[in-house]
């Protein structure tokens, strides 16, 4: 039984597409209005409403644009980016509509679900008409037979379980099991067992999801750094029924925040915490299977995974980018993006209109990536045009650099590409810095404006004076800094291989284009990231804009394949002539090799061997007895204790419960001083479960662009202090 293939629905026919439509719509309505009247059915509604508001309107814009057979993948992956697109969009415009026609509660339920109700309607209307003749193919789908589908599909509910385990029972077998399992994909890709090409696809996304929910689902409130922010800044949203966009932080100008995460809570009737641990990681898990297609698209099915399998293992991936939902979505609008631009077999108009939109849709989710891939293109352009005024006799040399693509295994039959072109051109680039400029000068009150400017700076004015300095230039301090312990410092060791791949790549990428054939615009960018990890190094308060960590792991969005790439080419200089290496485990072939190494890289990034051997364990899901930013109900509901009360009276708190206050209220909240006496009178102190376990406080100190921490004594700061509040997990003082 061969079924319609529900991912290509913009290839229907119009008739079966119109009652297909209609058929999810009328589901979510009607459940919807079931209860409404009080007849509850569980997860219906969360599930169509996901379904009706990610998937649909990106389906109805490609019949808009008469975009067709892309195939599953892309296809999935355009309609869910311009389904957020439509629905930041939609979610702006009732904003600043709906308060001018005397609605002063746009972000209320009923609002919405009209409003996007309204929204689908009109874009079905100019779906049918402008792809009347639109020669429908009816695409079915394939699910491949293999077992190993049965096997990824498994790998997200071991997340899920593993994590409800560990939080109720404090078991983590389950986890340790699932990081194993993930280990074994990583092998069998490698050496080519039991995982078929066919299934890479699930396998990418279904691996990626699953190292996701297995430390986003610790805990039932959020936990982690910026998040807290995101999640003050969406409910001052949800309470008000009206977002703001004069209050001056960068982050209330991100539409994803501001703006996505209220529409999902609203209409799928989940609380925020819920849209940020489980709805965030759906979407942020595309990320990979987009950059997994861009990959095999340019080189071959088994680089690409291995490529994303490096990019996922990196722990930033998993641990830092949960607490940052804002570019969980920005990076979701790159790597589509990125997809777009390689993507020379589409027609010019429609390819420019995803590249603008996308790039739009990054500049309303994330400011600070969207200035790195702003700076990252004028450079790049520039790399292009280059040898085009170079002399001829040098040109001749450098032909090579466009280089064809490898044949596309998963592009529909007779879809041939057309003649190159360039996808990176200066026009397209204007458009984006014009939008960026106008977008971060007016909402926020110019707030991401002007902290780019600020840092820069910062940097101008320390870049001849401080290179190099590791108190100035963080990932200088990462690299010069002692380990912890030898085991720690082999990790650094295994980290610092993973870059020498990259720049192998890259230059083996340069010296045989005819054989890794790399579209000039992504080998353009990729060599401008390069430069950006290295500027991470050595240019003062560059990376700790952001951390290094997170500035490494967005420059891996496209150096990823380099370190397959680099890591081929040495196998080849190397160990392919040399047969006594060859003979060795592990070494048969520079795939087996490769995987070999970065599971060893998802082991160590993961925490499992440190955890194993107990050697100053670094997981956030596997150890549960350090002091990390995971809050338990006692501390939140102390928390919201505090701030019930209403008093604007300054709240001392250490350097990680920090992060659980700034979720209610940032302005009155301060760090505690190393001088107990320092503190204000008529003052509180908050104290969470680690406090009053080990009797310990954090305390933080900024060396320019380094963070330093240390423990100390909690007795001394509580001396003369009232105690007025506590539930055995949480206390308050009053001074």
């Amino acid at each position: 039984m061969h079924l319609l293939n529900p991912f290509q629905m913009n290839d229907w026919d119009n008739r079966t597409f119109f009652w297909g439509f209609q058929a999810i719509q009328l589901a979510f309505i009607g459940v919807v209005c079931l209860g409404l009247a009080g007849y509850h059915i569980p997860i219906a509604r969360e599930a169509l409403a996901v379904l009706y508001m990610t998937f649909l309107p990106g389906v109805l814009v490609l019949k808009v644009i008469r975009l067709h057979d892309l195939g599953t993948i892309e296809t999935m992956l355009y309609s869910v980016g311009l389904s957020l697109a439509v629905l930041m969009l939609t979610g702006l415009a009732a904003n600043i509509a709906y308060p001018l026609l005397g609605n002063a509660r746009p972000f209320s339920f009923a609002t919405l679900s009209l409003t996007i109700v309204a929204v689908m309607q009109i874009l079905l209307y100019f779906a049918l008409i402008r792809d009347r003749e639109h020669a429908a193919s009816n695409p079915k789908i394939t699910i491949p037979s293999s077992p190993a589908v049965s096997f990824l599909l498994i790998l997200p509910f071991l997340a899920i379980i593993g994590t409800h385990m560990r939080d109720e029972y404090h078991m983590i077998t389950l986890l340790f099991l699932l990081l194993i399992l993930i280990a074994i994909v990583g092998l069998a890709v490698g050496y080519d067992r039991f995982i078929p090409a066919s299934c890479y696809p699930l396998a990418v996304y279904t691996i990626a999801l699953s190292l996701l929910y297995h430390t986003s689902l610790i805990s039932e409130y959020v936990w982690g750094y910026d998040i807290h922010h995101e999640l003050h800044l969406a409910n001052s949203v949800l309470i008000p029924g009206l977002w703001d966009m004069s209050i001056p932080y960068n982050t209330n100008g991100m539409l994803s925040v501001v703006a996505l995460v209220p529409i999902y809570s609203l209409i799928c009737d989940l609380d925020p915490i819920w849209v940020f641990k489980i709805l965030y990681p759906l979407l942020f898990a595309l990320v990979p299977l987009g950059l997994y297609r861009a990959i095999e698209k340019q080189t071959s099915p088994k680089i690409g995974f291995l490529s994303v399998f490096f990019f996922v293992s990196f722990f930033t991936f998993y641990t830092e980018m949960i607490s940052l939902a804002r570019q969980q979505i920005a990076e979701l609008f790159l790597a589509l993006t990125v997809l777009a631009m390689i993507d020379k077999s589409m027609d010019r108009g429609r390819r420019v209109f995803l590249m603008v939109t996308f790039g739009f849709a990054m500049i309303v989710s994330h400011y600070g990536l969207s200035y790195i891939y702003l700076f990252s293109l004028i450079p790049a352009w520039l790399l292009l045009i280059l040898p085009e005024h170079l002399p001829s006799g040098i040109q001749e040399r450098l032909r090579g650099i466009s280089g064809a693509l490898m044949p596309d295994p998963l592009a529909p039959e007779g879809n041939k590409p057309r003649q190159r072109i360039r996808t990176l051109v200066l026009p397209y680039i204007v458009i984006f810095g014009v939008l960026t400029y106008l977008w971060y000068s007016t909402v926020a009150e110019g707030t991401a404006f002007a902290t780019i400017a600020g840092i820069g700076d910062k940097i101008w004015n320390t870049l001849f004076t401080d290179s190099f300095n590791p108190t100035t230039a963080q990932g200088m301090h990462i690299l010069t800094s002692q380990s912890i312990t030898p085991l720690h410092g082999l990790a650094k060791v295994v980290h610092i291989a993973t870059q020498g791949l990259i720049a192998v790549g890259l230059l083996a990428t340069l010296m045989k284009r005819e054989r890794w054939r790399i579209e000039p615009e992504y080998l353009a960018v990729s060599l401008v990231f390069l430069v950006i990890n290295i500027a991470g190094i050595i240019v003062p308060f560059f990376a700790s804009s952001l951390n290094t960590s997170r500035l490494y792991h967005i420059t891996l969005i496209l150096l990823a394949p380099f370190a397959i790439i680099g890591g081929i080419a040495l196998y080849d200089a190397v160990v392919g002539k040399i047969r006594v290496i060859m003979a060795a485990p592990l070494m048969g072939t520079a795939y087996q090799a490769l995987s070999a190494f970065f599971v060893v890289f998802l082991l160590f990034n993961s925490g499992l061997i440190y955890q194993v051997v107990n050697d100053d364990p670094t997981s956030m899901a596997l150890e549960t007895t350090g002091d990390k930013p995971v809050f338990n109900g006692k501390e939140v509901q102390g928390a919201r204790w505090l701030f019930s009360e209403g008093n604007k009276r300054p709240i001392y708190v250490d350097g990680t419960r920090w992060w659980l206050l700034l979720g209610f209220d940032l302005r009155h909240q301060r760090y505690l001083p190393e001088n107990a006496s320092l503190m204000e009178p008529n003052s509180y102190l908050y104290f969470g479960t680690y406090n009053l376990m080990r009797e310990s406080v954090r305390l933080e100190a900024q060396e320019h662009a380094v963070t330093v921490a240390g423990y100390t004594d909690a007795g001394r700061y509580v001396q003369d202090q009232n105690r007025i509040y506590d539930n055995a997990g949480s206390a308050i003082y009053y001074r």
